[in-house]
């Protein structure tokens, strides 16, 4: 498995033209968003298809520590804002798989209910595939969808915007938000 993130890193290392210096940070973000941005764990989110402007803003929140996480913190600060740019424009042109999740009918009906009702589409757009600094829901993981929900209800996350939209969620109904939205 070692070998399969090694030549993803390398091969975005000289996809990006940076060689083997670039290859070593390549390989911290491969270890748990793969290669192409599409991770193979539920608590690591998809970064594959995400737009640049979004992906910059998030590693920016990192690096500048508007935003922790013991992970992501150390290893986005020794990014230069090139490395930062280059890594959006890689994961951004990356095709986001679907998965094998299988939602739940009964709770993605119930979360397609409460993201119409809260205008979610408002924001991240019609599909929910996300635009600009706003992120793409659909085809993400739903443990990540569900954890970052919470996150923002219990403000464990801070934004201006999801913090008042989920501050009144009930862990069922967050639940169902992301059966739904992961199953899109």
């Amino acid at each position: 498995m070692h070998h399969k993130r090694l030549a993803g890193a390398v091969a975005l290392a000289l996809f990006l033209g940076m060689g083997s210096a670039w290859a070593a940070k390549s390989d911290s973000c491969a270890h748990c968003h793969g290669t192409d941005g599409n991770s193979s764990s539920g608590q690591y989110p998809n970064l594959a298809g995400q737009s640049k402007d979004y992906l910059i803003a998030q590693i920016k929140a990192f690096k500048e520590g508007k935003r922790v996480n013991n992970m992501m913190s150390p290893s986005v600060r020794v990014l230069s804002d090139q490395d930062i740019n280059d890594l959006a424009d890689y994961f951004s042109s990356q095709t986001m798989n679907r998965g094998s999740f299988k939602p739940d009918p009964a709770l993605a009906a119930e979360g397609k209910k409460l993201a119409e009702a809260a205008q979610c589409v408002a924001c991240h757009q019609a599909g929910f595939k996300g635009l600009g600094e706003f992120p793409r829901l659909a085809r993400q993981k739903t443990p990540y969808l569900i954890k970052q929900l919470k996150d923002y209800r219990d403000a464990a996350r801070v934004s201006e915007v999801m913090g008042p939209t989920a501050k009144d969620l009930t862990d069922a109904q967050i639940e169902a938000l992301g059966h739904y939205l992961g199953g899109l």
